[in-house]
């Protein structure tokens, strides 16, 4: 029993010089100078000085990294690389009369991704952005009250599957935050 928490220890100590070494990392080679943002977190970078800015619904995303703990949401990387992910900038973000937001390469153009609303809710400190995000959710179901992989921005009735299980769990921790953090707004 002793050796097995030796083990542990030693696993735990290594886990956390890895993860030293990858934020490190993450900022020496992936926090990129923008011309209307400032710096910001790339999407991916080559190691040859190459990198792409861009931002991808799906979780993990650079929109996700306070939700995943790496960043806090009053970073400023992070507030500079949230406006730019939410903007015509990101060639993945995209505006519609019945839903705004990112989308994916996965399902293709002008279809958002109610996840990466849900995260956006989730990682807003704005109470209307809150506000707005759960409209858009729960006016894009298509009438069947679950989340879909993604949505047209045109059309609610134009999804990609029914229901996504990841999703759904997405806009539940997002309803339970909102109770928390915006007490009587929903």
């Amino acid at each position: 029993m002793e050796a097995m928490g030796a083990e542990m220890a030693v696993a735990a100590n290594r886990a956390c010089r890895l993860a030293h070494l990858i934020r490190t990392g993450i900022y020496d080679h992936a926090v990129v100078d923008h011309p209307q943002y400032g710096r910001v977190f790339a999407f991916e970078v080559d190691g040859y000085g190459r990198r792409l800015l861009m931002d991808d619904a799906n979780v993990p995303s650079l929109l996700a990294s306070p939700y995943l703990g790496f960043v806090d949401t009053r970073d400023t990387v992070y507030q500079n690389t949230r406006q730019m992910a939410l903007s015509a900038d990101n060639p993945w973000h995209f505006n519609g009369p019945q839903i705004a937001g990112v989308g994916s390469p996965h399902t293709g153009f002008l279809r958002v991704w109610p996840m990466a609303v849900a995260v956006r809710a989730i990682t807003s400190t704005n109470r209307t952005g809150v506000h707005d995000a759960i409209r858009m959710l729960t006016s894009t179901t298509a009438g069947l009250g679950l989340m879909h992989e993604s949505v047209s921005t045109a059309d609610p009735a134009t999804f990609t599957r029914p229901w996504f299980a990841w999703c759904n769990g997405v806009v539940a921790e997002l309803i339970i935050d909102t109770v928390q953090r915006f007490p009587g707004l929903l």
